[in-house]
């Protein structure tokens, strides 16, 4: 019988939803194939949420910071997340996921259309209104919403930068200058997707020495 609990999260659902293409089932492969598609699952719905707070933060008053902070904090926060989520690709070996790589087919992570829109609306969000005040002013005080705000859209920005560029290590760790199941060029493709940041103007030549 289910529970409250079950009912609730729908959980007979989701744990239905993991098919592994490899034929023999509990086999080695068969565990890592739905090894790498828990994470990619949990890695949309976690991408979900993110979307669901942007779009809520456009319903809030342009003068409610408190609320605005709350929503990019936790945007940055899911991102933060889906960073250190792809660590858990780390334990499946490159020959692991070249024994069922075949069975994707065409299927890309390059092909999600959550993460493509959630980093397209980042992109648009934080250059009109903090890097952009940041690069340009040079002072985060002086982007709208005050230097609390300006440095929470940049620390998102940079969430997303960091994202990326771990991918890319991970990608190239899997499966080297291979082309991407999706038809890319693999790594290359990453490489012209990463964007980094303005440099935050309390850093300085210093800090790193």
């Amino acid at each position: 019988m289910e529970s409250p609990y079950d009912c609730y999260l729908r959980l007979p659902d989701v744990l239905a939803l993991q098919c592994p293409r490899t034929a023999e089932k509990y086999s080695a492969q068969w565990a890592d194939e739905h090894f790498f598609i828990i994470v990619h699952q949990s890695a949309e719905v976690l991408a979900s949420q993110a979307l669901v707070d942007l779009r809520a933060l456009q319903q809030v008053a342009s003068d409610d910071q408190h609320r605005t902070l709350a929503y990019v904090r936790r945007v940055t926060a899911v991102i933060g997340l889906l960073e250190q989520h792809l660590a858990l690709l780390e334990h499946l070996p490159p020959e692991s996921f070249a024994g069922f790589r075949p069975l994707l087919d065409d299927a890309s992570g390059g092909q999600s259309s959550q993460f493509a829109e959630l980093f397209a609306a980042i992109t648009e969000c934080t250059e009109a209104v903090a890097p952009a005040g940041i690069e340009d002013t040079g002072s985060p005080t002086n982007v709208p919403g005050g230097g609390e705000l300006a440095q929470a859209w940049w620390r998102l920005r940079s969430a997303v930068s960091l994202w990326r560029t771990r991918h890319l290590l991970l990608v190239e760790w899997m499966i080297g200058d291979q082309p991407g199941t999706g038809g890319t060029s693999g790594l290359a493709y990453l490489r012209a997707r990463i964007d980094l940041p303005p440099r935050h103007p309390a850093e300085s030549i210093d800090d790193h020495s």
